[in-house]
This record gives C-alpha cells, sequence and structure tokens, in this order.
C-alpha cells in the first residue's frame, strides 16, 4: 500500500559560497523588451472548479498560475490572477457577497509559501490575506493551504487547512486569522475537507492526514473521531440525508461510508481498480469526492492515476466513466448548478472536461487556458514551420509555427508523454510515455503505434537518435516506484527491435540521454538532478559512473557540440562546461542560479546557445537565455518567463523564431528582434491565425 499522498495543492547555501570563486561574469540582461507569447497546446493542471452560487454561467479554476475564470459556462476561459501567479488548490467564494473570493495555495517543496489571497472584484485583482497565518512551533508565515471553507452558520468566518501545519480560523473575512490547533510542521498535519453539523453549530468535522478530526466546541479543541482508523483527504455530505457522509482516501484504502454523522464508517470500493505497488496491492488514491445535488444517489471520484469513477446507487457500487479524457488524475469534480446532466471535471495536465450525458463521455474545454504541461518539443526536420509538443495529456501539432495546434492522439494511449523525437529526414516519431511505453507513428504523428519489439517496459523518460546513424536509438527509463532497476535500452533498426545494455542504473531514472555527434560511441544517460552521469565509451556495451564538479549542482541533461571538443552540463544551478572530456568543469551562471533544464545549440551560430531553466527556490529565476560566446556569458532572452520551468526548445532560423516548451505554460514563442521585419506571418490552418507582437 502506497504512502498518503503529497500533493501540491487540493479543492498543494554552503554549496553557493563555495561556487563564487568559478563563476563567470553574467553580462547585464538585453532584449527584455521582447516578450514570450503563447498559443496553445491549452489544457494545463486545473486543482480546483467553483460556480458562483449567484451567477451559474460563472465558473473559476485553481490552476498552476493563479485563477482562470470563465463566463460562458466553461466554454472559453481567461486568466483573472492579477497579483496572483501561484498554484492555486482551493477557491471559497463567500456567499453573503459572491465578488468576494479567497485563494488558498501551494508552492512546491523548497520554495516560500504564500498562503492565501482575497479578491473583491470577483477576481479580476488579488491581495495577500496572512496575517496571523503562522506556523506555531517554527514561525514561519504563511503556510500551505489545502481548503477554504465558509462556515455556513457564522457570517465572514472561514476556515482554513494547511498543509503540514495547523487548522486557522478568520472571524473578520481574512483580514486576520488564528491557529486552532497547536503542532505546526512538527505535527506535520494536512487537512482538506471540512464538513459542518446542521444540526449543531458547535461541531465540526475535518478530514485529515491523522484521520477524521471532530471539534463540539466550534473548533476551539479537535480530537479523531470514528472507527475507520484512516487518514481522509476527502469528505462531502448526502444533500438530503446530512447524516450520511463520504470519504475519500489517498493511502490507497479507497472510499468510506458513514450513515452516523462520522461515528462509524464501512469502505464502499466494489468495482473500483485494484493496483499493484512495490509493497502489495491498492486501491485508487481518491483525491476528489463529490455527490451530485440534484441526484444525491450519484457520486462521482476523482483519482490520482485511476481516472474518474462514479456512482449511481450511493456508493454500493462504483464504475469508471473516463470516456474521452486525456488524463487520468482527476482533481476536481463539479455538478453544474441547475442542469442534471453536465459535470465539469478538472485534470492534471489535461485541463477541464465537460459532460453533457451525466459522465458516459466528455469533451475538453479549454478555449484559453494555454498552460499545457510540455516536456519535448521538436521541430520537424522534413516539413518547414512544422512543430510538435510532447505533453502530459498526449502529442499536439503545429503546422503554422505554434500559431495553432491540434492533438494528435490517435492510437496514443491515455498516458502522459515524457520524451519525443524525429528520426532526421523522416516522417517517423517516437514518442517515451509514463505508463504505455514506446511508441512510434511514421506518418508525422497522424497515427501511433506501440510495436516495440524487446522494450516491453511501461515507462520510457528519454529517447535519443545518434545523429551519425538514425538506425540507432537509444531509450531510457523511469518507474514511479523503486521496484525496479532502471535501464537503458537500444535499437539498431530503426526503433523496430530493441535490446536492452548491460547499464543497471538502480533507482537512478533515466531522464536524458545524450550521444556525442563526433564520437557517437560515447553515450550519456542522466539521472535528473543525480551528482554525476552514467557513460558508455562503446556504444552501449559497458557503462561507467562520472561524477561531475559538484559545483554545477545535480546534472539535468548534457549536451555535446557538433565537433565534439566541448561538452554542456545542464547543472541545478547553472551551465557548465568541459573541454576536456568531463575532466574539469566551469561554471556560468544563468538567471540567478536558475537550474538549467535544456540547452540548444543555434543552427545558424555554433557560438551561440540557449538554455532553458527552472525557479528551485524563491530567489531563482526560469526562462530562456542565451549564450553568444560559446557559453561563457548568459543573458536573459524576452520577458514574461521568469517564473516558468522551460523543458525544451527549438528553432525556425528562417524566420527568427525561437520557441520554448514550459512545464505549465504551453509552447511560446519569441521573435527576435533582428529578424523582425523579415518575418511573414504563415497562412492560416483554420485553427488559429499567426500572431506577430511588436516589441
Amino acid at each position: 500500500m502506497p504512502a498518503r499522498l503529497r500533493p501540491w495543492c487540493r479543492t498543494g547555501a554552503p554549496l553557493l559560497s563555495a561556487v563564487f570563486g568559478l563563476l563567470a561574469v553574467v553580462r547585464p540582461v538585453s532584449g527584455q523588451a521582447a516578450a514570450w507569447t503563447t498559443n496553445g497546446p491549452v489544457g494545463g493542471s486545473v486543482y480546483c472548479l467553483v460556480f458562483d452560487p449567484s451567477r451559474p454561467s460563472t465558473l473559476y479554476a485553481g490552476t498552476d498560475k493563479g485563477v482562470f475564470k470563465s463566463g460562458d459556462g466553461g466554454a472559453t476561459w481567461a486568466a483573472a490572477n492579477s497579483g496572483l501567479s501561484a498554484r492555486v488548490q482551493t477557491i471559497a467564494i463567500d456567499p453573503a457577497s459572491t465578488s468576494t473570493l479567497y485563494a488558498g495555495t501551494v508552492t512546491p517543496d523548497g520554495v516560500e509559501s504564500v498562503g492565501i489571497f482575497k479578491s473583491t472584484d470577483g477576481g479580476a485583482s488579488w491581495a495577500a490575506a496572512n496575517e496571523g497565518l503562522v506556523d506555531t512551533t517554527l514561525g514561519i508565515s504563511p503556510v500551505d493551504i489545502e481548503v477554504l471553507a465558509f462556515d455556513p452558520r457564522h457570517p465572514g468566518t472561514l476556515w482554513a487547512g494547511t498543509r503540514f501545519s495547523d487548522i486557522f480560523e478568520s472571524t473578520d473575512g481574512g483580514t486576520t486569522w488564528q491557529n486552532k490547533t497547536f503542532g505546526g510542521y512538527n505535527l506535520a498535519l494536512e487537512v482538506s475537507a471540512f464538513r459542518f453539523d446542521p444540526s449543531n453549530s458547535s461541531t465540526i468535522l475535518a478530514a485529515s492526514s491523522a484521520g477524521l478530526l471532530r471539534s463540539t466546541d466550534g473548533g476551539e479543541n479537535w480530537d479523531t473521531y470514528g472507527n475507520a482508523g484512516e487518514s481522509f483527504f476527502s469528505l462531502v455530505p448526502d444533500p438530503i440525508s446530512p447524516a450520511t457522509l463520504y470519504a475519500g482516501n489517498t493511502a490507497g484504502s479507497g472510499i468510506f461510508k458513514s450513515t452516523d454523522a462520522g461515528a462509524h464508517w464501512t469502505s464502499i470500493n466494489k468495482n473500483l481498480t485494484v493496483n499493484q505497488g512495490s509493497g502489495g496491492t491498492f486501491l485508487p488514491l481518491v483525491v476528489a469526492l463529490t455527490v451530485d445535488p440534484s441526484r444525491p444517489s450519484t457520486l462521482y471520484a476523482g483519482t490520482y492515476g485511476n481516472g474518474l469513477f462514479q456512482s449511481t446507487d450511493a456508493g454500493a457500487t462504483w464504475a469508471s466513466v473516463n470516456a474521452g479524457m486525456r488524463s487520468s488524475y482527476v482533481w476536481t469534480v463539479a455538478p453544474a448548478p441547475g442542469q442534471s446532466s453536465t459535470v465539469f471535471a478538472g485534470t492534471v495536465g489535461a485541463g477541464v472536461y465537460e459532460s453533457v450525458d451525466a459522465a458516459r463521455t466528455w469533451s475538453p474545454t479549454n478555449s484559453g487556458l494555454s498552460l499545457g504541461l510540455v516536456s519535448a518539443l521538436v521541430a520537424d526536420s522534413a516539413a518547414p514551420h512544422a512543430l510538435y509538443a510532447a505533453a502530459f495529456d498526449g502529442v499536439y501539432k503545429s503546422l503554422d509555427g505554434g500559431g495553432s495546434w491540434q492533438p494528435s492522439n490517435n492510437g496514443l494511449p491515455v498516458a502522459p508523454v515524457t520524451a519525443l523525437v524525429q528520426q532526421p529526414g523522416s516522417r517517423a516519431l517516437f514518442a517515451g510515455t509514463r505508463g504505455a511505453g514506446l511508441l512510434k507513428s511514421t506518418d508525422a504523428g497522424a497515427t501511433w503505434s506501440g510495436s516495440a519489439q524487446g522494450l516491453a517496459d511501461s515507462y520510457v523518460a528519454s529517447i535519443a537518435i545518434d545523429p551519425s546513424n538514425a538506425s540507432i536509438l537509444y531509450a531510457g527509463t523511469a518507474h514511479p516506484d523503486t521496484s525496479q532497476s532502471e535501464r537503458v535500452y537500444k535499437s539498431t533498426n530503426g526503433g523496430s527491435t530493441w535490446t536492452q545494455t548491460s547499464l543497471d542504473a538502480r533507482t537512478f531514472s533515466i531522464t536524458s540521454i545524450s550521444v556525442n555527434p563526433a564520437k557517437p560511441s560515447q553515450i550519456v544517460a542522466v539521472s535528473r538532478g543525480a551528482l554525476g552521469y552514467f557513460q558508455s565509451l562503446d556504444a552501449g556495451q559497458t557503462w561507467s559512473t562520472v561524477t561531475t564538479d559538484a559545483n554545477c549542482g545535480g546534472v539535468n541533461s548534457v549536451l555535446f557540440d557538433s565537433s565534439g571538443a566541448t561538452t554542456y552540463l545542464a547543472g541545478g544551478i547553472g551551465a557548465c562546461r568541459s573541454t576536456d572530456g568531463g575532466k574539469t568543469w566551469l561554471l556560468a551562471n544563468v538567471g540567478n542560479f536558475a537550474s538549467v533544464r535544456t540547452f540548444l545549440i543555434d543552427p545558424s551560430n555554433a557560438a551561440t546557445l540557449y538554455a532553458g531553466a527552472e525557479p528551485t527556490t524563491a530567489a531563482s529565476a526560469g526562462g530562456v537565455y542565451r549564450s553568444t560566446d560559446g557559453g561563457q556569458t548568459w543573458e536573459a532572452v524576452g520577458s514574461g518567463l521568469s517564473s516558468d520551468s522551460v523543458t525544451s526548445l527549438a528553432t525556425d532560423p528562417a524566420r527568427g523564431v525561437l520557441h520554448a516548451g514550459i512545464l505549465g505554460g504551453g509552447v511560446a514563442e519569441l521573435v527576435f528582434p533582428q529578424k523582425r521585419s523579415s518575418v511573414q506571418p504563415l497562412p492560416s490552418t483554420g485553427h488559429g491565425t499567426r500572431r506577430i507582437l511588436p516589441r
């Protein structure tokens, strides 16, 4: 059974001081007047969906980049996040004034929390509302918020459940907060749902990592309650029978039901998927549980990895209802008010889905939600202005240089696409997935098949093609647990058959593979963040471990220049380069010690490099950087991506356009100022018109 899920969101210096003597000079930032823009792919991650109770056509979504708002029932979306750019886990609307909203945020590990934000203008602008939101043992303020809920019995009173801290209450509309438990990070309490007893104004229940909590004195004191003996993540009542409660579990125990207001619980897991893990079997990790208010016997259970389930008999039996969905990670379910057959679902990676037939079929409704989780970007070597993007919800293709994007998933199983490459000079593409193995397309992404004889592994995280021989490919694995060793596979016949190389990387996931173009027998396999890499000097027959300079930080990827004379290392705190085969390294600061994810050499000028980076702390930056002196010095390129994680880069040299694949921001593009006068708009494909913005 898995450990309790620790999500980011919910409906969550000694090394640096040793580096300064090695740093190359960082040049002043230039080119910032040019702004990055994006036209998709649409989608992204949505962690909560909330309807405005006074305007049912208005819907709010909590995303990785703040709040998005729809005024037309989810048909189109627009950012409503001025002053709020963090990952929004939960949204609460003031029932007395529905233009007043509260958003609870969760930041990644290692990044300072930003807490709670308040809007009094329907999401047009936001301001922090964190006074008193202080961890009781460490004194840290603010803290991550997993749930916000209005107390229906006391106007202006809100409750906040936190990630790894205390329960907080505000009695003045979020102006100030007071802790109602004491333990803070030492207790590591996660509270992710509240239930207010309608028959007793002093009784409150809370779903938590410590089990079901109950207060009988209005929240002043809390104790564990009920016989379940399980941690709970979701907690919802039957709207007709308030003593009937349902709870979801993220430790692999599934779903529970109580008919006596939480005193006693029974498991209700019939027909739920049973998963296999390193510790045995476990049920779906239930992160969302919803009762349809128009049909109280109908329930929805969103899970982390098993998709969406529905029960039409009050939880007695369950059935999978995922037709049309491209994500198996369903974080929130929201039945549309007054529309008995219309339901919305928010997913990780694939954005928002709508069903108009009571969950039998689903369609994406993501117009304006350009937050796709792009992990790889490929410029078609055989078709000018054609691009491919690997995303959490499949593969997307653009025929107009990124002006518009369309899914290219025919035959591609529902699984995150983690790697994407094209065989040079052909229409063949290879896609590595998390859970569906290696897929191949021989028709430029129009159709996919999974015939990879000899490579039966379902988790392929990296693919590389020998630049001197397009028939030779390498693929690396990355599993979700430690039950299997990570491996590198090799094909010598264009991906038709594969053999396992001798590398046993144990628990080090192979997230990047590089082949030296000047010496194709040299293969480097990287486990992202490790202080070193695996290397083969005989085309994969034997492998050794290479320890890199600790000053570079963890290794994210490796790039060889075309001559093989210089090796570039994308490091955890900058860019390193070596001119002696990796014996010594020189670190250059990139974006205030940003973690570099990827490199790209300008195809028209080998001395010009681009680096895609991600922020790892509140003080570091992401975005795209450029070096015109072979990696010695770097400058930011364009504006608007400093908080983004750039995973991949591609260029259109003839038009002077640079593309950046973003984890949570789709594919951004930048037109270089010196090329601007020669750039011509591409013809419309019928799906969108190319836009070139002025400086």
